[in-house]
């Protein structure tokens, strides 16, 4: 199955060069592409043939509808959809394992993921984190998009939960996905909720705040070996001897 992995992004050139690592990383980037939708005024450049690039300057709009305008321009050709964010960091058996487990689910997310607090203090946590779920991308289609009018990101996520459709793996020590906080940028969510005017003014004022801008716009996706190095301290004493050595092997080749 092809996944179609889906970044927005706004004047976050650091994050995005970062984002697009991981996505490069990946071992199952054979069956994957991406699709980095940059709303900012300057356009961002990156030449690969796994990755295009639109640069839209769309009108002012919630994330819901943000998240919609990326699935409208997802390939076609893609049975599954991820929304791939641009500030969290995805290891590189994060695609596999999205292809391993979704079965013949509508959506699929690991129970458990690592919260990262600085990029340096790691805890195995269990919530929504709506950047770890990958989807059938008809199931997206079909969502309801006034549905959920306070919650503050695409509905479908809501309505895959209420409808109990939502499968889960508990991957534990070998989980995939790292949601990240205190970085030094925003997160949208800090603003809160509200109807859909509120959400929107969220948006712009959040835009407002995102000024990481490279002239010329030319991608470089990063070297992750300090973000990996910083994963490896941060959990080497929470999990088991056994699940760091495989970790470690998994990263091996692309520490510095």
């Amino acid at each position: 199955m092809k996944i179609d992995c889906l970044m927005g992004t706004y004047g976050r050139y650091g994050l995005v060069c970062e984002s697009l690592a991981c996505f490069l990383q990946q071992s199952a980037i054979s069956n994957a592409t991406l699709l980095i939708y940059n709303q900012h005024p300057d356009p961002l450049i990156f030449d690969h043939p796994r990755v295009r690039i639109v640069n839209e300057a769309g009108p002012k709009a919630s994330l819901r509808y943000i998240r919609q305008r990326m699935h409208e321009l997802a390939d076609p050709d893609a049975q599954l959809i991820h929304w791939w964010d641009d500030d969290d960091l995805y290891l590189p058996w994060h695609l596999q394992d999205c292809l391993d487990h979704i079965g013949d689910n509508v959506a699929w997310k690991p129970a458990s993921s690592w919260f990262s607090e600085a990029n340096i203090r790691f805890t195995l946590s269990k919530n929504r984190f709506e950047g770890s779920w990958i989807f059938r991308s008809d199931h997206v289609r079909k969502a309801q998009m006034h549905a959920h009018p306070d919650y503050p990101d695409h509905p479908v996520f809501r309505q895959t939960e209420e409808a109990g459709l939502i499968a889960t793996t508990e991957l534990g020590d070998l989980t995939s996905y790292i949601y990240r906080w205190d970085i030094g940028t925003q997160h949208l969510s800090q603003y809160g909720s509200g109807d859909e005017q509120r959400q929107a003014g969220n948006v712009d004022t959040w835009r407002a705040r995102s000024n990481d801008i490279e002239p010329g716009g030319v991608l470089l996706p990063s070297d992750l070996s300090l973000r990996w190095h910083q994963y490896l301290n941060g959990i080497r004493n929470q999990i088991a001897p056994g699940s760091m050595h495989l970790i470690e092997g998994r990263l091996s080749h692309l520490l510095k």
